[in-house]
């Protein structure tokens, strides 16, 4: 029996067991594995981390992607940064209105792998012409980019060392430089780590690094039963004035025809209400 160890925490490990690996070995910039659970289906690691499962992937990208997409009045442009599974932008070209999205990715051969792998998680989104696809460091990208995004998606690997460059993309530097290229009112949602007790966590570390570039933060979180936590995400704008007002109601209305297969509307309108003491633990 192989079994694959990952921290939880401080203080936690989970351990998973592997029926078969379906693909092992390293890019140009991780160490990747595809391998098979008896619970959760094709599981995708990189650099020992746990990224997606089969299981609950959908769980997992809706609450990602949706609530962004629908407090947004009219996202015609969307920019998704990561995402190499497709399953992000699966996901955001489910919304008719969308004309252009672009997904940057550093990592070129893991998207390849994934293409691969599990075809079936991007849903033709690599086929879709609304989709472009660009194989460079997102800074890098921003450089260049003349473009300016309604919404943008943040499906970036967690933080294990905030002294790390991937610390760099989470930083208050990198949402100044996003905002240069972000609509009026544009609206930024980011996956944000784990949700629980601890001190400073990488959601607080996030939430605050976002605060201090837009006016209005809000997070919310989902269970993922694969990553056995309480997932969080951060979502970010100068307005989310909706947040404020009859937000039930705007959800279930904006969302009608939209199909949530993992999570259904009214979870998706409960992850905004969090346990009072994972509220205190981020400073809310």
């Amino acid at each position: 029996m192989i079994l694959y160890k990952q921290k939880a925490n401080e203080s936690d490990t989970i351990e998973r067991k592997i029926e078969n690996i379906i693909a092992k070995g390293k890019t140009k910039f991780a160490d990747y594995l595809f391998f098979n659970s008896k619970v959760h289906g094709v599981c995708i690691a990189l650099d020992g981390d746990i990224q997606s499962c089969e299981s609950d992937e959908k769980m997992y990208h809706e609450a990602l992607v949706h609530p962004a997409m629908l407090l947004h009045p009219n996202p015609k442009t969307v920019l998704i940064m990561g995402g190499g599974e497709g399953a992000t932008a699966r996901e955001v070209l489910a919304h008719k209105n969308v004309q252009r999205v672009v997904m940057v990715d550093i990592d070129e051969e893991f998207v390849s792998l994934c293409k691969k792998h599990i075809p079936s998680w991007s849903k033709n989104a690599f086929n879709d012409s609304r989709l472009k696809v660009f194989y460079m460091d997102i800074n890098e990208y921003l450089k260049s980019c003349n473009e300016k995004f309604d919404v943008v998606i943040g499906d970036l690997v967690d933080v294990e060392d905030w002294d790390s460059p991937v610390a760099s993309l989470y930083a208050e530097e990198f949402y100044r430089n996003l905002k240069l290229h972000l609509n009026k009112n544009a609206i930024v949602a980011t996956q944000g780590g784990a949700l629980d007790i601890q001190k400073d966590t990488n959601h607080k570390k996030i939430r605050e690094m976002m605060s201090h570039v837009f006016n209005d933060i809000a997070s919310y979180g989902v269970v993922i039963p694969s990553f056995y936590h309480l997932w969080g995400y951060v979502i970010a704008s100068d307005d989310l004035s909706t947040l404020n007002k009859d937000f039930d109601n705007h959800f279930r209305s904006v969302a009608k025809g939209l199909k949530l297969y993992g999570l259904g509307i009214e979870s998706l309108i409960m992850a905004f209400n969090l346990p009072n003491q994972i509220n205190k633990s981020i400073g809310i």
